[in-house]
């Protein structure tokens, strides 16, 4: 009993979509409002059938398919967000996708989907004291889940550098694929590319490619320190977390990303970097370069050149795991502008891990 055929809610720029893709899925439709992402989705998706708002979609009327996936809005949940959780605005969305998933069953006499992919923030376990997650729990059962497990995984762990942890929960609903899956649908283990000790190896040719993209050497490059190569120190007093070393993955791109006042991240570049890029934050300062250095008295204990940039579109698209340029291209023959492509990553999927998590679902 194989899986074949998936669709897509809340679908972004189809970061889901490439994972699923590069399985050898087929995608049958794709549900997404912001009329940018639906211009891209049109040039890289151009014969999926595409719908607006998840609202006005019916689970009746779409093509049957084995896999539903759906990252709903995440900002209700968001430790970093007013936490209204799954009652709020956005994150409410999340009823949506389990009405459709009703619908769907209901229509195919319980056939379809089989499956379905259900990726957020992992606030979405602390929201509400942990009662917002216990509900959805609650409604994938009311849906007809056999069962429902979840995993946070890290996109560091799956050959991006880019510290990215998210929830992904699976629920099956076909008894004949429930009775075969094993106490763990995805586990993480000394073995598997989920693990943080055995996953860097695994991590190092597209962590050694984004490193050279962001300035460094990648292969043979020293690890940096606060008191080795690269020695910068940010007064703690005035510390407010918006530039830092190549010492780790880069911090979580985040959804506020090219909205403007702040938000796209900034690196500070030396051109001397270890094979992981270092922790980026989410302000923008708006093109300060070297004046930041100055005006916060950074200690610099390098011969090499040091200056401030914020990171470029295509290297954000990287760490996500996606090909170069693809927030760039639109179906209507015109380009997205930089700060709608940053939008697009910050709320976007690393499709690394969502084609690890389909991996393991084919194998049962």
């Amino acid at each position: 009993m194989s899986i074949s055929t998936y669709g897509s809610l809340f679908a972004g720029v189809g970061g889901i979509d490439l994972g699923l893709d590069q399985t050898g899925m087929e995608c049958k439709f794709q549900v997404e409002i912001d009329q940018n992402c639906q211009q891209t989705l049109s040039y890289h998706w151009p014969d999926v059938p595409k719908f607006g708002d998840i609202k006005s979609v019916s689970g009746y009327d779409l093509p049957f398919v084995d896999v539903i996936t759906f990252g709903s809005p995440c900002q209700d949940l968001s430790v970093a967000g007013k936490r209204a959780g799954l009652e709020g605005e956005k994150s409410g969305l999340f009823h949506e996708a389990v009405r459709i998933i009703k619908e769907m069953r209901e229509k195919s006499n319980g056939q379809y989907p089989k499956w379905s992919i259900w990726e957020n923030v992992t606030g979405a376990l602390s929201s509400n004291g942990g009662a917002d997650f216990g509900q959805v729990l609650n409604e994938m059962d009311e849906a007809g889940a056999c069962f429902s497990e979840w995993s946070v995984l890290d996109a560091q762990h799956f050959g991006v550098p880019q510290r990215r942890r998210r929830i992904y929960l699976l629920s099956v609903f076909d008894p004949t694929i429930a009775s075969r899956c094993p106490d763990k649908v995805l586990p993480v283990n000394e073995s598997s590319a989920g693990n943080s000790k055995k996953s860097i190896k695994q991590g190092q040719e597209p962590s050694r490619e984004v490193a050279s993209c962001l300035g460094g050497s990648g292969e043979g490059a020293v690890p940096s320190s606060r008191g080795q190569n690269l020695a910068i120190q940010m007064l703690d007093a005035q510390r407010v977390g918006d530039v830092r070393l190549y010492e780790e993955p880069v911090q979580t791109l985040p959804a506020r990303m090219g909205t403007g006042g702040n938000n796209v991240p900034l690196v500070v570049d030396n051109r001397t970097t270890s094979n992981i890029v270092g922790t980026l934050s989410a302000r923008d300062f708006k093109g300060v370069g070297n004046q930041y250095v100055q005006e916060h008295k950074l200690v610099v204990e390098s011969s090499n050149p040091i200056y401030v940039r914020r990171l470029t579109p295509t290297e954000c698209e990287r760490l996500m795991g996606w090909p170069d340029n693809h927030t760039l291209h639109r179906a209507d023959g015109k380009v997205n502008s930089d700060s709608t492509r940053y939008k697009m990553c910050g709320n976007g999927v690393a499709s690394p891990v969502i084609k690890w998590v389909i991996e393991k679902i084919k194998n049962i």
